[in-house]
């Protein structure tokens, strides 16, 4: 939770804070929800272990992502074609229904900041209340991305299946 300054109104997320996600490949912590940002905006911070990926999707709202660390390579059609690589400082804008995936490719860790829209946090608000369901952890990771995919067309990430 963040912190608050009676005086400024301003709000503090000290680094390694945050509401932590680590489920069906995705290793997150939440640094701003939306309903800390009167619904405008969200942002998480993202880790990439070497050969983690966030598979080609699209929503219809833009994501912007802020490299941290290590180096992230972005793609927009399968098979890692039209791929670019971004490094520490550089960010990276998805429009809305652009397809788009990326990779650490590299051998040490990444992270990145995703930054959007309160419609984004609601796709993995929706992933946090199926792994208490059922633990992705205990499926096979076809079935686990096969239900991300399935969470993801009723939240308006759709992702593209092989």
């Amino acid at each position: 939770m963040p912190e608050h300054s009676d005086t400024q109104r301003l709000s503090v997320i000290r680094a390694g804070d945050g509401e932590h996600f680590d489920g069906a490949g995705a290793k997150l912590s939440w640094k701003v929800k939306a309903e800390d940002a009167e619904m405008r905006f969200c942002f998480f911070e993202q880790v990439l272990a070497p050969g983690d990926a966030v598979p080609l999707h699209l929503h219809h709202y833009t994501e912007a992502f802020y490299i941290l660390a290590g180096t992230v390579t972005f793609y927009r059609e399968p098979g890692n074609r039209q791929a670019f690589r971004s490094t520490i400082g550089d960010v990276v804008v998805a429009r809305p229904t652009v397809l788009h995936g990326f990779a650490n490719e590299g051998d040490t860790e990444a992270r990145l900041l995703s930054i959007s829209v309160p419609e984004h946090q609601r796709f993995f608000d929706a992933l946090v209340a199926a792994d208490r369901e059922q633990p992705f952890a205990a499926m096979p990771p076809e079935g686990a991305m096969l239900r991300v995919a399935a969470i993801g067309d009723e939240m308006d990430s759709v992702f593209a299946r092989p």
